[in-house]
């Protein structure tokens, strides 16, 4: 259930920044080719990777997982009551930290999968993350 009291104009558009940043932090212009290097793959395996629906499905749950997070963090923020840039990018910093970083190294150690593609992902969570909080943060 949504919390009436929270507005959702900075979490709706902290989720657009989050989708925003990936496709431009993803995009060959920053580290897309460093990215698919790392996976081992070219731009025409990844495209043949996907179909139309798989493409759009993966968006969908893209964009509703971006939203869910600046809700939550939004939900962090309001009880921290935190009120300017500088805490909310702080604020995003410590959950970067505490729950992103700590949750997301052992499934990539598991499953064996290159440190570079761990490093690139967590960098964009650390930009995204910390600007999201702090967008929030001033509404």
């Amino acid at each position: 259930m949504l919390d009436p009291n929270l507005n959702l104009i900075p979490v709706i558009i902290a989720g657009v920044i989050n989708m925003v940043l990936g496709a431009f932090w993803y995009s060959p212009l920053v580290i897309g080719k460093l990215w698919m290097r790392s996976m081992g793959k070219t731009e025409e395996e990844i495209k043949q990777g996907f179909s139309s629906a798989a493409m759009g499905m993966t968006y969908m749950v893209n964009t509703l997982a971006s939203l869910l997070f600046a809700y939550v963090l939004a939900h962090i923020i309001r009880y921290s009551q935190l009120h300017t840039f500088t805490d909310g990018v702080m604020i995003g910093f410590w959950v970067w930290l505490g729950f992103v970083v700590t949750s997301v190294i052992p499934g990539y150690m598991y499953e064996g999968r290159p440190k570079m593609l761990y490093f690139l992902f967590i960098i964009y969570q650390l930009i995204s993350i910390t600007l999201m909080g702090g967008v929030i943060a001033i509404w």
